[in-house]
């Protein structure tokens, strides 16, 4: 990785390698693909209850794409789609999605751990800490 890169740059780069080994280690391990987008999205669900336009906003894809993401995601058996009392279309894991996210949460301590193996649990702790502060006003 060039040392001239700023911030933004050096943040943008290491996030692309991360999750490309986080992809590579799941297909290494599992027969069903996941994609990127898929991931993500089963990540926001888990999350808490939100719109897939919002999902969309966040991810920056158009709400077609990612509602045919989640109709993909539904037939593949990872999500259902529920109404709630307020006649609103949200989408709620299955068993087999929620199974997704533990075992892809697994996944990514374990690379944390590597990468704390190197970094040191200190720096992996201050550069939490800093991940987590607003930086912008």
């Amino acid at each position: 990785m060039k040392s001239n890169l700023n911030i933004i740059d050096l943040i943008s780069e290491k996030h692309i390698v991360l999750r490309r080994e986080v992809e590579d280690r799941w297909e290494a391990i599992e027969d069903e693909e996941i994609s990127h987008t898929e991931a993500l999205f089963l990540a926001k669900i888990e999350m808490g209850k939100i719109s897939i336009a919002e999902v969309a906003r966040q991810a920056n894809i158009s709400r077609q794409a990612m509602y045919k993401c989640a109709k993909k995601l539904e037939t593949r058996g990872y999500l259902k789609f529920v109404i709630d009392e307020g006649n609103n279309k949200y989408t709620n894991l299955t068993e087999k999605g929620e199974e997704y996210c533990r075992r892809s949460k697994e996944l990514k301590i374990s690379i944390e751990k590597e990468i704390s193996d190197v970094l040191g649990d200190e720096n992996i702790r201050m550069l939490k800490e800093l991940l987590n502060k607003r930086w912008i006003k």
